[in-house]
């Protein structure tokens, strides 16, 4: 008989007990960080859920932030990685008020998440958004962005048990809140006036951050999850589920008419087609000078794109190589089309004095902005 089983036969007698718990493996470092990963989440979704409008949208971001950081370092921990950052010489970097420096946020999204994973693009929205919060408008802000805090709290889970099984999973914890703003009949109308209330400074912030994005991520339910809710007026069954999802095809005409309704919450999304929609040079010289204050013409758009970097320059061996938002090259043809997001985009950017000028004044030498 091994040193376990005389132990548990002790148990038995009432005796041992303190010897018993030693035949136990304890758990390892990373369980234990998984465990305050999930307490982070779980206080996350409790402070944003609350009644009122204290600052719920900036807790929520901190907390997920913080579980999202645990739940990282509890994967890299369980496969054996670094948690400390090292130097150039490979030694570990000592952090300035004591201790080693831990690895950054940012920096295991990196190692753990690719970077067109929508995923880790929700995760650096809400790291960028919370410098840009402004705390009376905060409200408005959260509904702005609402669908994105939902796909962050779902990517969570999702990756959660898919690092560490089901049995990790916070489902069963997590319920779905009553809310009567979004499903009355004047919640089109409602959306309207918060987005208008919605600081200029933050909108700008949110549409240019979507801007960089590829079309593909920005679509992807993971970056921003959306979807409809239509009241069911039917018999109960045994079957039915306080939230169903349905695919819009299998929607009745009546469905349909309601949705259509809400047209401020549904974003079509149309495959890409060479040349859609563009715009050629003049035509975006055209649009912009009509909505700005001070000149714009064929130079200073050839000045924007230089300095955007939205397209490379006309003797670029690559010169397929642009911003698929704003530009697009035509091999046919053997010339560059414009979208309309780039006419809104100059728009939005040259109507400041100083940005402007910097678009003006730059030279090829010049280091254009990231």
């Amino acid at each position: 008989m091994d040193q376990c089983s005389l132990e548990r036969a002790s148990d038995a007698s009432g005796c041992g007990i303190a010897t018993y718990s030693r035949c136990m493996a304890p758990r390892p470092r990373w369980w234990h960080t998984l465990q305050a990963s999930k307490a982070e989440v779980l206080l996350a979704v409790d402070l944003y859920n609350r009644s009122g409008n204290e600052r719920q949208l900036e807790a929520f971001i901190v907390h997920m932030n913080l579980g999202w950081m645990k739940l990282l370092q509890a994967r890299t921990d369980a496969d054996g990685g670094e948690m400390i950052e090292r130097d150039a010489r490979g030694w570990r970097r000592k952090h300035p008020e004591g201790g080693f420096l831990y690895k950054s946020l940012r920096v295991l999204l990196a190692e753990q998440l690719d970077a067109t994973d929508p995923r880790l693009n929700n995760i650096v929205f809400f790291q960028g958004l919370r410098n840009q919060i402004e705390h009376r408008h905060e409200a408005r802000i959260a509904a702005l962005v609402a669908g994105r805090t939902q796909a962050l709290l779902i990517n969570y889970e999702e990756t959660l048990v898919e690092w560490f099984g089901p049995t990790e999973a916070l489902g069963s914890e997590l319920r779905f809140p009553l809310f009567v703003s979004t499903i009355t009949e004047d919640a089109a109308s409602a959306v309207k006036a918060l987005r208008s209330q919605v600081p200029k400074g933050v909108l700008d912030w949110v549409q240019d951050f979507d801007t960089a994005l590829e079309p593909d991520i920005r679509a992807d339910q993971r970056f921003d999850f959306r979807i409809y809710l239509v009241p069911h007026t039917g018999p109960k069954t045994s079957a039915d589920a306080a939230m169903t999802f349905i695919r819009a095809s299998d929607l009745t005409t009546d469905q349909r008419a309601l949705l259509d309704q809400v047209q401020t919450i549904i974003r079509e999304k149309q495959v890409p087609v060479e040349d859609l929609n563009g715009l050629k040079a003049g035509e975006v010289v055209e649009q912009v000078s009509r909505r700005l204050d001070a000149t714009f013409n064929m130079h200073m758009h050839t000045q924007a794109w230089k300095f955007f970097g939205v397209r490379p320059a006309t003797s670029a061996l690559n010169r397929a190589s642009t911003k698929p938002e704003f530009c697009r090259y035509n091999s046919t043809f053997e010339q560059y089309t414009y979208t309309p997001a780039w006419v809104e985009y100059l728009v939005r950017h040259l109507s400041d004095a100083e940005q402007y000028a910097a678009v003006r004044g730059w030279r090829p030498e010049a280091t254009p902005p990231s």
